[in-house]
C-alpha cells in the first residue's frame, strides 16, 4: 500500500490522458471488430487491443490508486487474460463481434473508476486501505470476467 506516502491525485492532464487512452483503446478495438468480413484475425485481434489496452490503463494509472499496487496490477492481468479467453469460448467471430465486443469497453474503464476512488474516509470493508483491498480488488475482476465468459457461453448456446 501506499502507507509511507500521501497518493498524488491526477490533475487535468491526467484525467485528460486516461480519457485519451480510453477512447484510443476502445476505438481500436471496435475497428478492428467491425472490419468485414468477421475473421478469427480480427476477433482475437480486437481482444488483444482490449487485452493490451485494460494492462496500458492500469500501468498508466497505478501511480493514482489508493489500491495496492500488487492488487491493481493483478487485476489488470486478470481481466486481460479473461478478454483474450473469449474467442477461445466463442469460435464463430461474426457471433463474437456481435455478443461480446460490445462488452469489452469495461475492462479499461475499470481502472479509471478505482484509480479515483477517494483514499480518504472513514473505515469500511471495501476501503482502499483496508488489508485485504489488493485481493478485493482481484476478486473483483476475477467476477467481471466471469460474467464476460458466462455472458459468452451463453452467446454461443443462442
Amino acid at each position: 500500500m501506499h502507507s509511507t506516502s500521501s497518493i498524488p491525485r491526477p490533475g487535468r492532464r491526467g484525467v485528460g490522458g486516461a480519457l485519451l487512452l480510453y477512447a484510443v483503446i476502445v476505438s481500436v478495438s471496435l475497428g478492428l471488430g467491425a472490419l468485414r468480413p468477421h475473421t478469427a484475425a480480427t476477433m482475437f485481434g480486437s481482444a488483444a487491443a482490449t487485452a493490451g489496452g485494460t494492462l496500458a490503463m492500469a500501468l498508466y494509472l497505478v501511480r493514482w490508486t489508493p489500491y495496492p499496487r500488487w492488487g491493481f496490477l493483478g487485476a489488470a492481468l486478470f481481466l486481460a487474460t479473461g478478454v483474450m479467453l473469449t474467442p477461445l469460448l466463442q469460435h464463430d467471430p461474426t457471433a463474437w463481434s456481435e455478443n461480446v465486443r460490445p462488452m469489452l469497453w469495461m475492462h479499461p474503464w475499470f481502472f479509471m473508476v478505482m484509480a479515483w476512488v477517494n483514499p480518504g474516509g472513514k473505515p469500511a470493508r471495501c476501503a482502499p486501505d483496508a488489508p485485504h483491498s489488493g485481493w478485493l480488488l482481484i476478486a473483483t475482476a476475477a467476477l467481471f470476467a466471469s460474467i464476460l465468459w458466462g455472458a459468452t457461453f451463453v452467446a454461443r448456446l443462442m
